[in-house]
This record gives structure tokens, sequence and C-alpha cells, in this order.
């Protein structure tokens, strides 16, 4: 029979993509977790993970194994937390930070579903821009935007996103919708404030890379703002798919040049996370917080649903 804790560390050291750190954040010793996955690989007859003295890395075995194992770890953890929900009651405060421009359209809807669950925890909400400091600012847990910088903090990626281009329906029939990014410039533009410098956008399309320089008629420096705009048929407005699902969905806004991909910042930073420090691991209601989060973003489908699927351009 396979051992159940040597599929647990052998998870927490990919999601770490470190020994060591894997050993932080389990309690277990480095050594202990080396010599388990030894047996693991031993006991499958197979090499999981190539190891250097610098990095290791999965091998093409490894990473089919490490898939195909997560929706069982995920179910222990689960059972594991119904047991803990069962044998203790489940109170206390729980400090949050979350950031601007999410309330609406991630962050309430994940709220309402947790006070549900968990009536007797208070939560306290902070939205902010600013990456606040755990200890100093007295925060147990976050929601952040991008990769993670602070290798003493634990991260859990909860979705990924793309940004592109809306317009209201109202301006959509006022307006011809354009069909190349060239013809963004016929339009009104909103856009994140780049205050100092001019902004471009670039339009991927067949593996080839459009540019376009942004002459935009609004810049504002809040996403939900933005939103607002769109919605008041003021322009051609960039979003993050995140924040205007919602809308989308409900036939408030449609998609602009779907045949497009909009790069406006690094693809690997635009991705949501629950993150926490290291020695907050432990905390009953931290680790019931994640769970619920993890499962929330799992049961909603939102990764693969915030992959917009546009809706045809009325201006043609």
């Amino acid at each position: 029979m396979m051992d159940l804790n040597a599929l647990a560390l052998f998870s927490k050291i990919i999601e770490c993509n470190s020994f060591s750190a894997a050993a932080k954040k389990t309690g277990v010793s480095t050594s202990s977790i080396s010599r388990k996955i030894s047996q693991l690989e031993a006991s499958l007859n197979i090499q999981l993970i190539e190891r250097t003295t610098r990095k290791l890395r999965l091998t093409e075995k490894g990473r089919i194994f490490f898939e195909n194992i997560q929706p069982a770890i995920q179910a222990l953890n689960s059972a594991r937390l119904d047991l803990l929900d069962n044998n203790m009651e489940s109170s206390g405060t729980l400090r949050l930070s979350v950031p601007n421009g999410l309330e609406e359209s991630v962050v309430i809807p994940l709220l309402s579903g947790f006070q549900h669950a968990y009536p007797d925890i208070c939560l306290k909400v902070l939205a902010t821009s600013t990456h606040l400091k755990f200890v100093e600012d007295g925060i147990d847990i976050a929601l952040r935007v991008g990769e993670l910088q602070d290798c003493s903090l634990i991260a859990h990626s909860l979705l990924h996103y793309e940004h592109i281009l809306v317009a209201s329906p109202e301006y959509a029939a006022q307006h011809r919708l354009p069909c190349t990014p060239a013809e963004l410039s016929q339009h009104k533009i909103i856009c994140a404030t780049n205050w100092h410098n001019d902004a471009q956008w670039f339009f991927n399309k067949n593996q080839q890379t459009y540019v376009f320089d942004i002459n935009e008629s609004l810049s504002l420096n809040h996403y939900a703002a933005i939103l607002s705009a769109a919605e008041k048929s003021m322009g051609i407005a960039e979003l993050p798919s995140i924040n205007c699902k919602q809308a989308i969905d409900q036939g408030r806004l449609i998609g602009v040049l779907p045949d497009y991909s909009l790069r406006v910042y690094d693809e690997k930073n635009l991705k949501l996370s629950i993150v926490y420090t290291a020695n907050r691991y432990n905390s009953r209601l931290i680790k019931i917080f994640k769970h619920y989060c993890l499962d929330h973003f799992n049961k909603d489908k939102l990764e693969s649903g915030l992959k917009i699927q546009h809706t045809n351009n009325l201006g043609h």
C-alpha cells in the first residue's frame, strides 16, 4: 500500500519547489523528507524528482504522477478539516488583506459563502493596493495578485486570469467596434493610469505581435472605476478578466477584439493567490480559510471560466 504521508510530502515539495522549504512548512526534517521520497520512488520503481545541489525538477513521469494525485491530496485535506470542524468549535477573528478593485467581483462572493459556512468567525477586511506587512500590520492572511517575492511567506494559487478589452453594448451600438488593434485609434480608450510614461498594449494573433501606442481619453488608477466608466459607455476599456467577468455574464459589457490576446503585464504575474506567513501555518482559522478558498475556486471553476468567451461585436 502506498504511503499517504510520502504522497503528501511529495506534493508539498513540488508546491514549495524545495526540500528545505517543505521541511519548514511541515515540521519534518529535510533528511526525513528525502528518505520518504526515496522510499516512494523505490516503491513505484520510477524517479519522480531530479535533484541537483541548486535546484530540483520533476521528471516527466513525476509530473504525471503529481497531477494525478492532487485530487486525492485535496480530498484528504478536506477530510482532515471536516474532522477538525466536527471536534472543535470554529470561532475567532481573522484579519484579511485583499487587493483594491476585486471587492465586488471576487472578495464579497467568497466571504459571503465563508460566513454562511462559519458564522462564528469574524472577518476584518482591509482592501489596499499596498502589500502590508503581516506582523507589523496585524494581518493573518491575504489575497494577493502576482508572483510571491518574499520567501518567508507561503502562497497557494487560486486562479489565473488575463487582461481583455471591453465596451458596453450601448457604445458598440453607436460606434463601429475595431476589427484590428490599429483601429483602436478611432476610439476613446479607458485604461489604468500610467502617470509618467506613454503606455503600449501588445496584441498577439497567429504568432504575430501587434503594438498599439495608447492615446487614452481617460486613465484611472482603480479598476473598479474603469469598470464603471466602461459600463457608462465612455469608451473601450482594458480590464482584468476577474474584474469584469460578472459584467460580461450579465450582458453589461461585451468583449472587443476577441480574436487577439492582449498582453499588458508580464503573463506570469496574472494570478491570484492566498498568502500567509510560515509561522502561522498551524493556525486553525488560517487552515479553515485556506481550505475554503481552495474549495471555493475549484468548485466554481473560475480559473477556466475567467478565460472570457467574448460576445460577438455588435457594431459591425
